[in-house]
């Protein structure tokens, strides 16, 4: 089967990768000069499982409304963005009931738990380097309040039915396991250990399975900008690109954010928005007490994920429609994020040499990515995973890709079908 897949971030090659397992003709459709320089290229660089909660918690309305105005918050509304928020942001909310929040908990949770297996096969296959194949072991969660242990004590037992494996950890035990945090002395309530979780450079992940691909016939079409997609009956029959149209049997539209803008030119309607988060990049040079592991600030909203030399500082989320220009105040509040998480980073910290990025995640509003068959038949989705979209990628791509050849799939797909 010839099957064109829209976009070559983490979804659109996890896709591509295993629908060429299964012996498809495939052809990746990128508008950018090469794979994974938009939402793939910069995150986090995190695979959580124990990390899997959406956004739209019980009472995000009311953090949202008093977060407005100020740039430190952790989820910041631009009024700007509330016209073209109004509809999805009623979906958003109505997702934040206690029992529909637990119910999507348990969604995201067993697709990242099923990726951690399907990237460890994956990389059987490819050869795929450590920080590419998110082979870094472990993330400790940070809690400076009691409060905030308890919350994290309680998610964690919340996931125990889903055996989630986790260790809880006094200061000590925590500055034990990663020294670089004993700076911080008394400011440590507590935390826990995730020994399931992993780490990598999700951009270098990218990289290296489009050269695997490459090396394995699939067609990639760079430079190429989807303009619309053409309808006939029931099935889309070509896409109209800025270089000209392509044909195919079947559609992948895995474009992250600008998936809603594509489908849309079929009469599609996917409830996915865009949600701007920012990261830093830096080479902390003589800095010998660098961490070892991610640490997730429970109290700061942000994470810090050791990439081989260098140091991923992501955090905050902003509403602010496609705008991805960077805020220096946004930016600012990573700076800090790192000092007061790092005390001993400071003098390390080189603004002129530090790479600043931001990138939409694509955020669906139930919280859950959308991995489906929309209404025109041989249209196919695989989008909305927002934060979690390196935790996600290789089950998503290898759930779809089995939807697609009618094949048992290894997690229930329908959790994740498009809303009707």
């Amino acid at each position: 089967m010839k099957i064109t897949i829209i976009g070559s971030g983490l979804l659109g090659l996890s896709t591509g990768y295993h629908l060429a397992q299964e012996g498809h003709q495939i052809t990746i459709v990128e508008r950018r000069k090469d794979s994974a320089l938009e939402t793939s290229f910069a995150n986090g660089g995190l695979l959580t499982p124990s990390l899997c909660e959406p956004w739209n918690a019980p009472g995000v309305l009311f953090d949202l409304l008093k977060w407005i105005g100020r740039e430190d918050a952790p989820l910041l509304l631009r009024p700007k963005a509330l016209p073209s928020l109004f509809l999805w942001g009623l979906s958003f909310l109505r997702s934040s009931t206690r029992r529909r929040y637990e119910e999507n908990i348990f969604r995201n949770f067993r697709l990242a738990k099923y990726n951690l297996a399907v990237l460890e096969e994956m990389a059987s296959n490819i050869p795929l380097s450590e920080l590419g194949g998110g082979a870094g072991v472990g993330t400790i969660k940070l809690c400076r309040q009691m409060e905030e242990l308890d919350e994290v004590h309680k998610m964690a037992e919340f996931l125990s039915p889903e055996n989630i494996c986790f260790k809880t950890l006094d200061k000590n035990e925590i500055f034990a396991l990663e020294p670089a945090l004993k700076p911080l002395g008394d400011k440590v309530a507590g935390g826990s250990y995730f020994p399931e979780d992993r780490f990598g450079d999700a951009h270098q992940f990218c990289a290296e399975l489009t050269k695997y691909l490459i090396n394995n016939g699939v067609q990639f079409l760079f430079n190429t900008n989807v303009i619309n997609m053409k309808k006939k009956g029931d099935h889309v029959c070509e896409i109209d690109t800025e270089q000209g149209s392509l044909s195919a049997d079947t559609f992948i539209i895995a474009a992250g954010s600008y998936s809603t803008i594509i489908a849309d030119t079929v009469g599609v309607k996917i409830p996915v928005k865009p949600c701007k988060g920012y990261s830093l990049t830096l080479e902390p040079d003589g800095w010998t007490g660098a961490p070892k592991i991610p640490v997730i600030d429970q109290s700061l909203h942000a994470a810090v994920t050791p990439l081989g030399p260098k140091i991923r500082v992501a955090g905050t989320a902003e509403f602010t429609g496609y705008d991805v220009s960077l805020h220096e105040d946004r930016l600012q509040n990573l700076y800090n994020l790192l000092g007061s998480i790092f005390p001993e980073s400071r003098p390390y910290i080189n603004h002129e040499t530090t790479k600043k990025w931001s990138g939409l995640r694509p955020v669906s509003a139930s919280g859950v990515p959308i991995i489906s068959q929309t209404e025109i038949k041989n249209l196919y989705l695989n989008t909305g995973h927002g934060q979690i979209g390196w935790t996600t990628a290789a089950a998503s791509g290898k759930a779809l890709s089995d939807l697609i050849c009618q094949k048992e799939a290894g997690i229930n797909i329908s959790d994740y079908s498009l809303p009707k």
